[in-house]
């Protein structure tokens, strides 16, 4: 992961902890020559002897569908994978906040992409992770040349790693033109999410995400950030979002695993907003402190705890 550290020093790979610099796979191997991984991201927040894990149920609900969507037969309960993570995480014993990702992979060989022979694993490795942007200081996007794929061309709905050559194109091109992040537009020009996170737009007064049904991955910060914002009263509609509302819009934000809550200073050098963390932003993550800190309603759902 871009500005990450080293990886903790053990990962689960082929069915046991080892040591990560021993997990290896073969150069002919099919996840390495097509990218045929489904992956997912979780949060572990570190809070004295604590281990927060966000969200937990839902990443490996999403990991689940994409494989699904993938057309994989995998068998891994819940309880299995929670079991795992905690067995990782008690045998690193890390002394920050991290980042946990879970991803199925095949050793595989062979030429020739195609599902009907390999059979896919389970890793899991991690690394330390604090803010994965400075949140005092707003991002400079550009929408990108390159289209977002249809969903008709690969699943826009699995965190699929071959899918995922999109957002290093997007990411690529923006940071060579000196911006931090790209915008990506589908096949009709509406603008979707960024290289890596969903978007939530701001625009005269009211609160916009693309439809369910548009070629956006289901992000579960959105749906986190959707959940919150309801809790306030407060509305956020779902409906196409074009380039002229994105640089008239008062705030401009991003949403993910990663990224958390983080906001846009400009949108190809057309300043959004005042520039600085707006109203919904600020509560956004006025709300997310509560929630890891265990002192609001959403803790207990969506917080699980592991002793160090």
């Amino acid at each position: 992961m871009e500005g990450g550290k080293q990886l903790h020093r053990y990962c689960y790979f082929e069915g046991e902890i080892i040591e990560s610099k021993d997990a290896k796979l073969g150069i002919a191997s099919q996840t390495v020559q097509y990218g045929m991984t489904c992956f997912g991201g979780i949060r572990a927040y570190k809070q004295g002897d604590t281990i927060r894990l966000f969200r937990l149920k839902d990443h490996y609900r999403r990991l689940m569908d994409s494989t699904r969507i993938m057309g994989w037969t995998i068998s891994l309960s819940y309880d299995e994978f929670e079991q795992i993570l905690k067995d990782l995480i008690a045998k690193n014993k890390p002394d920050s906040s991290f980042y946990i990702r879970p991803f199925f992979y095949t050793t595989h060989e062979g030429l020739g992409p195609s599902f009907i022979t390999p059979t896919f694993s389970l890793s899991v490795f991690s690394l330390p992770l604090g803010q994965y942007y400075d949140p005092t200081k707003g991002l400079r996007l550009t929408i990108s040349s390159w289209q977002k794929f249809s969903d008709a061309a690969m699943p826009t709905k699995a965190k699929a790693g071959g899918c995922y050559l999109n957002s290093a194109l997007a990411t690529t091109e923006a940071k060579r033109s000196g911006f931090d992040d790209a915008l990506l537009l589908d096949q009709h020009g509406f603008i979707v999410e960024a290289s890596v996170a969903n978007i939530l737009v701001s625009y005269n007064d009211e609160l916009y995400v693309p439809p369910a049904s548009s070629d956006v991955l289901d992000g579960i910060t959105m749906r986190t950030v959707i959940e919150i914002l309801d809790s306030e009263g407060i509305t956020v509609s779902r409906q196409c979002i074009d380039r002229s509302m994105v640089y008239s819009a008062d705030e401009l934000l991003l949403t993910g695993t990663a990224a958390q809550v983080q906001f846009a200073a400009s949108v190809d050098n057309r300043p959004i907003g005042v520039g600085s963390v707006g109203k919904i932003c600020q509560l956004l993550r006025e709300r997310f402190d509560a929630i890891i800190a265990g002192n609001d309603a959403f803790s207990a759902p969506w917080i699980m705890e592991i002793a160090l």
